[in-house]
Formats: C-alpha cells, sequence, structure tokens
C-alpha cells in the first residue's frame, strides 16, 4: 500500500484495531531435548505479532543468550516514534494512569495517536503503524524494552546489576541466562526505576533510594536509585509472578523428585500431615509446595499467606493473603505505619478456620504462630531458607525464631531440597525427605525417619518404607499400615499413567486428581498397568544438631601442651558420644591449688611422647575391664578426669 495520511483514511482500515491486538501465549512449550547447550537454538513467541524469545549459544561468550526479538525499524521510523512519544506525553491526560483495564489503555492511547498523525500530516503506512504502536504500548502500558520478559512464563527472575550491564534472567528451563537487553543511557536507567517505584504506588528518591514494592500483576521489585547506594547505577530486580504453576506429574518427568515421593505426599497431604519445606536460595522449595498443594482435598478451605504472591492453587475454597508493605518512617517497633506483617495474617488465618494453611516462607516470629497451629492439629504447608534438617532444627530453635523443641516435633515432614548441575543443565531434586521422630530438648539430637534421598551420582531416588506418618494416619483412619501403602501405590499408577498419556498441565492434572478423590475407580480403571512402589531398605537417621566440635579428653595432672592426636585410641573409648565425633584431640592440664596455671600454647616443659605412651598403655589395659561401663569408672581405672566438651 502506497505511503498516505493514515488519520484521514482510518475508516477505510476495517481490521485496524484487529491487526493491533496482542496475544500473550501462556501455553505450555515443548523445549529440545538436549544435553549439549551448545546445540540449543530455540524461538518461542512472548508478544504476538511483535516479540519473541530466541535462546541459542554465543560461542564468542561460550554461553546461552536469551535474545529478545522485536520489529526492526529504520532510522525514519525511529525519527517518526520519537516525534510521536514526544507530542504523545504533552496530549496523554493525567487519569491515564488510572486506566486498569488494558483494552482501553490501548484504545485511547491508538486515539491520540492517529490525531498526532494527522495533525503532523505524517506520511505513515498500515504496518509502520502498527509496528509503531507496538513500542508505544511496550512504553506506555508496559515496563518498557523489560515488557517482553515479563510476558515470558518461562522466566522467574529478572535483573539489571546497572548502566551498561546486560539484564539477566532466571529461566525455569536454562537457569541464569543473559539476555541482549541492555540499558546503556544512566538518565534512561534512572527513569526506569522511578517508573517501577510508580507502578508500585511506591516513591523513591535520592532521599530513600531504595524500593521493595509489588505490581499489579503480583511480581515483588527490589530496586536502587542513588549511584552511592549501588555503584554501578541504579539495580533492580523483579521477582515474577507465575501463573502457570508445576503439576506434581511435571515434577516427576523433570525428575525432581519420583512417582513414589509424589505419591507419597498425595496420600499425607490429604490426610492432613504437616510438611516443612527447606532449601536454599532458587533450590524449587515454592515449585514443590505449589505442586503438593494440588493434592489438597477439592472442598477443603484453604488460607495462604505470602510476601510476594506465587502460589497458584486451583481451588475455588482458597484465600490467598499477602502482606502489605507500610509507608514512613519506621515506628517504635520497627514496623511502618498501615504494614501488615505475614505474622498479622497468619494470627488472623486462624480465625477463619481453615482446613489448611499455607505458609509462602517463615523466617521470623510467625513461625510461633505456625507451630502452635500445627501443635494443636491444622494441618499446615511452608517453606524454609535451610540446607538440611540440623540447620532446619538449629534456625527453628535459635533466635529469632526460638521455637521449643517439642514444638518442633508436631511437624510431620521435612523436605531437604537441592540446586545441582546435572550434565551440565541446571537440576532442582528433593535431597530428602525425613520423618522427624524425636528431638533431644538437651542435646538438639534428632532422630529421623529417611523416607526418601537422591543419589547424584546415578540421578536416581532411594525411597524407604517404616513411615511414622503412615502410622499416625492409620490409627487415625482405623486401617493398617500395609493398606496405606496399597494406597499409595494406587496412586503411584495414576501418576505413572497421567505422565505417559502426557497428562501435566496442573489444570488437567487437577481435574483427575479431584476426580480420583470423587470416584477413584473410575479413575483407576483407565489405568492400563497398576505399578507397585519400589521401597528400599528403611532407615532410622541420628543427627546432631549442635556443632561438631572434638571431643577432649583433659588429663588434670600435667602442663599444658599443645593438644595430641589420638583418634585411634579414643575412638575405641565405651562413650556414646564417640560415634558423633569426627575428630578427637586429648589435652593435658595442671591443677594448681584454687585455680588452673595457664600456659601459653607450644610451651614444651616435658617429654610429650612419654605422657602419650602412658596414656596409651593405661586406656588399652582398662578397655576390657569398661567396655560397657560409663565414663565415670573409665575415669576411677585410668586415674584421669575425663571432660568431654562440644
Amino acid at each position: 500500500m502506497p505511503e498516505e495520511n493514515l488519520g484521514k483514511v482510518e475508516k477505510e482500515y476495517d481490521d485496524l484495531h484487529k491487526s493491533l491486538d496482542l496475544e500473550y501465549p501462556n501455553k505450555f512449550i515443548e523445549f529440545p531435548k538436549t544435553s549439549n547447550p551448545a546445540e540449543v537454538d530455540f524461538k518461542y513467541p512472548l508478544i504476538i505479532p511483535f516479540a519473541d524469545a530466541h535462546i541459542k549459544w554465543d560461542p564468542e561468550i561460550e554461553q546461552l543468550v536469551y535474545y529478545v526479538e522485536e520489529p526492526s525499524m529504520a532510522s525514519e521510523e525511529k525519527n517518526m516514534l520519537k516525534t510521536i512519544i514526544e507530542e504523545l506525553v504533552d496530549a496523554i491526560q493525567v487519569g491515564f494512569n488510572s486506566i486498569k483495564d488494558e483494552r482501553k489503555a490501548r484504545q485511547y492511547l491508538e486515539s491520540q495517536v492517529l490525531k498526532i498523525i494527522e495533525g503532523l500530516n505524517l506520511p505513515i503506512t498500515r504496518e509502520r503503524f502498527t509496528k509503531i504502536m507496538y513500542f508505544i504500548y511496550r512504553d506506555f502500558i508496559g515496563l518498557n524494552k523489560i515488557e517482553p520478559l515479563l510476558r515470558d512464563p518461562w522466566i522467574e527472575d529478572i535483573g539489571c546489576d546497572g548502566v551498561g550491564v546486560p539484564v539477566f534472567v532466571v529461566h525455569r528451563k536454562y537457569g541464569s541466562i543473559q539476555t541482549n537487553v541492555k540499558f546503556d543511557d544512566l538518565t534512561e536507567l534512572r527513569e526506569f526505576v522511578i517508573k517501577l517505584a510508580e507502578k508500585c504506588g511506591r516513591y523513591i528518591s535520592y532521599a530513600e533510594p531504595i524500593l521493595d514494592g509489588t505490581l499489579p500483576d503480583g511480581s515483588r521489585i527490589n530496586a536502587s536509585l542513588a549511584g552511592d547506594v549501588t555503584t554501578r547505577g541504579p539495580t533492580f530486580s523483579i521477582r515474577k509472578f507465575s501463573e502457570r504453576p508445576y503439576s506434581p506429574v511435571e515434577i516427576i518427568e523433570f525428575n525432581t523428585a519420583s512417582s513414589d515421593i509424589m505419591a507419597y505426599f498425595w496420600y499425607l497431604v490429604e490426610n492432613g500431615a504437616s510438611i516443612l519445606i527447606a532449601g536454599g536460595v532458587a533450590t524449587g522449595k515454592t515449585t514443590f509446595l505449589n505442586s503438593i498443594c494440588m493434592f489438597i482435598p477439592p472442598e477443603s478451605k484453604i488460607v495462604s499467606i505470602e510476601d510476594t504472591r506465587e502460589l497458584k492453587i486451583p481451588h475455588e475454597h482458597w484465600i490467598p493473603a499477602v502482606s502489605r508493605l507500610g509507608f514512613g518512617i519506621p515506628m517504635p517497633t520497627g514496623e511502618k505505619y498501615g504494614e501488615i506483617t505475614l505474622f498479622d495474617l497468619l494470627k488472623s488465618s486462624f480465625r477463619q478456620n481453615p482446613d489448611y494453611v499455607i505458609v509462602g516462607e517463615v523466617r521470623g516470629k510467625e513461625a510461633y504462630v505456625l507451630f502452635q497451629g500445627i501443635s494443636s492439629g491444622h494441618p499446615s504447608l511452608t517453606t524454609f531458607h535451610a540446607g538440611s534438617i540440623d540447620t532446619v532444627i538449629k534456625r527453628l530453635t535459635t533466635p529469632p525464631i526460638e521455637l521449643s523443641p517439642s514444638l518442633v516435633e508436631s511437624l510431620d515432614v521435612v523436605v531437604i531440597m537441592s540446586h545441582a548441575k546435572e550434565k551440565g543443565k541446571s537440576a532442582r531434586r528433593v535431597k530428602e525427605v525425613e520423618e522427624i521422630k524425636s528431638i533431644d530438648p538437651d542435646t538438639l539430637k534428632v532422630v529421623a525417619n529417611r523416607i526418601a534421598e537422591w543419589d547424584p551420582s546415578t540421578d536416581s531416588f532411594s525411597f524407604y518404607g517404616n513411615s511414622l506418618a503412615l502410622e499416625k494416619i492409620s490409627k487415625f483412619k482405623g486401617i493398617t499400615v500395609e493398606q496405606a501403602w496399597e494406597e499409595i501405590a494406587r496412586r503411584k499408577s495414576v501418576l505413572e499413567w497421567m505422565l505417559k498419556n502426557g497428562i501435566k498441565d496442573y489444570e488437567k492434572v487437577s481435574v483427575l486428581i479431584n476426580e480420583y478423590y470423587k470416584n477413584p475407580e473410575k479413575v483407576l480403571s483407565k489405568v492400563d498397568q497398576k505399578i507397585g512402589l519400589n521401597i528400599s531398605q528403611p532407615k532410622t537417621v541420628e543427627i546432631e544438631v549442635k556443632e561438631q566440635k572434638p571431643i577432649k579428653v583433659v588429663v588434670e595432672s600435667q602442663p599444658i601442651v599443645q593438644p595430641v592426636q589420638l583418634q585411634p585410641i579414643i575412638q575405641q573409648l565405651p562413650l556414646p558420644e564417640i560415634e558423633q565425633v569426627q575428630s578427637i584431640k586429648v589435652e593435658t592440664k595442671v591443677m594448681q591449688p584454687e585455680e588452673t596455671t595457664k600456659v601459653e600454647e607450644n610451651k614444651d616443659e616435658y617429654d610429650i611422647a612419654r605422657e602419650v605412651e602412658d596414656l596409651k598403655q593405661k586406656i588399652a589395659a582398662s578397655l576390657q575391664e569398661v567396655k560397657k561401663d560409663k565414663k565415670s569408672k573409665l575415669e576411677r581405672v585410668l586415674g584421669y578426669k575425663i571432660i568431654v566438651e562440644r
């Protein structure tokens, strides 16, 4: 079509608005299956028909790069776009930002742009017009050059570390990837951070250069404005809210957990077990939490509490609550005016008589309220930052949380998540599944049943029986443990059948799970193969939570000397703590009247070798006599005072 004044002939284009409709795909994407990153070259749409994601290997930097591909513009088109934007800024009414409906906002912009084109008599074709309108939509309604990244359902995090630094994203499939998006101009980046604050309904300035807010779609923002706070210039980090969570079947498909483990959790969640999912940063804690939330019976009332909206639960009877940031100067309590914390929401949630309480992450005083609820019989699911079960117990029983061991014992299951590299790719795995049996209130030693664990050498899972949680559930339901395991095996068959038949989208999986609750025989009739559980030898694990320190045998008869390694000998001592010790040393002290003489380290006042040899002989002579006796008898035989220290 020849160039002409589009403003004058707008009515001739009946399909103009249709051509300007944007589509944001949120469908499941089958990524190419390859273990070699250098072979990755894959494109998928972000904003149809204008923006695509193109992930491919860059041989120069030898890593994957995420390319945002948008319509290219000639210099004439760029100048035209710049002119229109300058006029549009003056023409837009103050109330434009209050328009919440995206379609209405786009129509308003279209009408204003058409007026500008007609007023300036700009030569333009329909193709050029649609291209220009895309960039106007992107910059006036969306978040500028970041908008395509926000529209990608496979991106979890977006981060900019300063001026001239490529924006990085965390991709669900490929992990952390550099993009071709970059803010090269300081003013551009500064204005973008201010725009982020406006979108969050917050304020950021050089006086208050840190932004912590939430976008209208639930994505969490953290940004800085002043260069003296972040020396590479303004920065921002966006934790996206995902509209499409992973289903339990996808968790199995990605080998994050085995079908045995997921069937076990299906049964536990249905029967009200309380589960804590622990792990480090970006280990998949919330992803796993969301997947097992799909096992909650459809008629149950759920209350979820989060700082950042991340959970997506396919239940009608669900109250999603999100904490709210305050305003102004903090009050004496440390909170800001109008602030609603997790603690506030959690206290309120138990008054709503929920069947399940889900907390996105516990890290402070809200843990006490949560565990009080668990101990009083409210099924609860949550995540926690800790890399092992002993770290979980340490953090829960020490400040600032400081729960009593008896409260922590009310927790049924602890899941430890891991983020590893599998064949060069990012891999999230269920590292361990532990059932807490008891916690010693003095030593904090945990006795736990290890239900499952991941073997990184084979990238496979071992699943163990002898479940304490199943024993408790079986007693409550009046059935045998064997019957419970049979039911878990049936559910494993259903999960395997869904995986085999490509039923893995969370909505479809949720429908089948709900159907199973209503009519299990009907669902099982579809399953063409009944699959048994792969149960290995049961494991009971004793974990010493306190910091491992050497056992010291303190001899109160000689001057202080350097510690002497006596590992092979002391290992034979009949002390119960020996099994937990990694290294053992012997120190000797001299006892003066009313005090102990302190001598500098390395001071050699006698023959150490002879002293050690004497101690060896005494221990060897006394071992048989005191093999099964207590420490006090050993002290009498040796003539030494033995002090066991941690």
